[in-house]
């Protein structure tokens, strides 16, 4: 990562006084990209405030899919919002490339949705009508197709869905792009330092109370993941969130070989 203006842990703690025009809660993937936005438009003194280390959570533990037509079972505004946020990432990538040097290893090779039984191909069925009457891009597979697509998948497999837009990156690489964009333009990273709440007062924002000393700002993002619900407001001002972390599983081969072209 770049020197300059970023504090991290271990070298330097939050200043007696010290001020932002916008806090990050939150170093992950959304955290970053919110700080290197708001730094591209201008905003002179914006922080990010992360807990434990940059990434370290649900943004390191995922696996990189930028699959929402693989992934949702109906059209609705979240969807909509997901597809269209996939859809910028190529010139996200390029763009993160030409600030850092650094490859996300965006894959835009598509998505294939397998199945291998009578009740997955239902399932698939189900969401290819869906899909073709919302107008979205998705095409579906015999088994012959699926094999001269992807000579290893395994010959049990009985057709497939095939979303071209459906994409992924190298999620680990993509924090440190982030982490290394942002603070070429000025954002102040802080790791290893909780917040424990927001100081509102007469309505306003005054600042953040965090395991490192208070920091005075007008403006606050939440982009803490599951950490959110842990979060307290002083004049109690703020909703109960409850925000719960979903367990997921795994499992990372090695391969000598190409073992597949596309996301499965």
């Amino acid at each position: 990562m770049a020197a300059g203006k970023s504090r991290m842990s271990g070298k330097n703690t939050i200043q007696v006084g010290e001020t932002a025009d916008v806090v990050i809660i939150g170093g992950g993937v959304i955290g970053l990209s919110v700080a290197r936005a708001l730094a591209l438009r201008g905003i002179r003194n914006v922080m990010v405030i992360e807990r434990a280390s940059l990434g370290s959570e649900a943004s390191a533990a995922a696996a990189g899919m930028l699959a929402p037509q693989a992934e949702a079972d109906r059209v609705d505004d979240f969807f909509s919002l997901a597809c269209k946020s996939r859809d910028l990432y190529p010139s996200f990538a390029e763009a993160l490339r030409e600030e850092t040097g650094t490859d996300i290893e965006l894959d835009t090779t598509g998505t294939l949705y397998l199945a291998f039984t009578e009740h997955d191909e239902a399932e698939i069925e189900r969401r290819y009508d869906w899909q073709r009457r919302a107008g979205l891009p998705v095409q579906r597979l015999s088994a012959e197709d699926v094999h001269l697509l992807e000579p290893c998948i395994s010959p049990n497999a009985r057709a497939a869905l095939r979303f071209p837009l459906d994409i992924q990156v190298e999620n680990r690489r993509l924090v440190s792009a982030l982490a290394e964009s942002s603070e070429k333009h000025g954002v102040v990273i802080i790791t290893g330092t909780t917040v424990a709440s927001i100081r509102i007062a007469r309505g306003r924002i005054e600042g953040l109370e965090t395991s490192r000393g208070f920091v005075s700002t007008p403006n606050v993002v939440v982009a803490g993941g599951a950490w959110t619900s842990f979060l307290k407001a002083s004049d109690k001002a703020l909703p109960d969130l409850c925000i719960e972390p979903v367990r997921g599983q795994m499992i990372c081969f090695e391969a000598h070989s190409c073992v597949g072209y596309h996301v499965l």
